[in-house]
């Protein structure tokens, strides 16, 4: 797991593009595997970058939760 730069976190915080990541800051999207899978949320954070990045993903009921990229889709699909 690798930590994110500054740079990536300003970038996506800012809603600026960043290489490897398939989602932007805002972006609502739908946890698919886990104890929370099928619930929808933004992302919030973004804990990793590498080859599965981890976002914070706040739920509906403003509780946080981090999950992989591979584990989420985007919510309006």
């Amino acid at each position: 797991m690798n930590q994110p730069t500054q740079q990536q976190s300003d970038d996506f915080l800012a809603g600026r593009a960043v290489p490897g990541l398939a989602f932007a800051h805002d972006d609502l999207v739908e946890i698919l595997a886990g104890e929370q899978a099928g619930n929808v949320g933004s992302l919030v954070g973004l804990v990793s970058c590498g080859d599965d990045p981890v976002y914070v993903v706040e739920i509906d009921s403003g509780f946080e939760v981090e999950v992989a990229q591979s584990g989420l889709k985007r919510a309006d699909d």
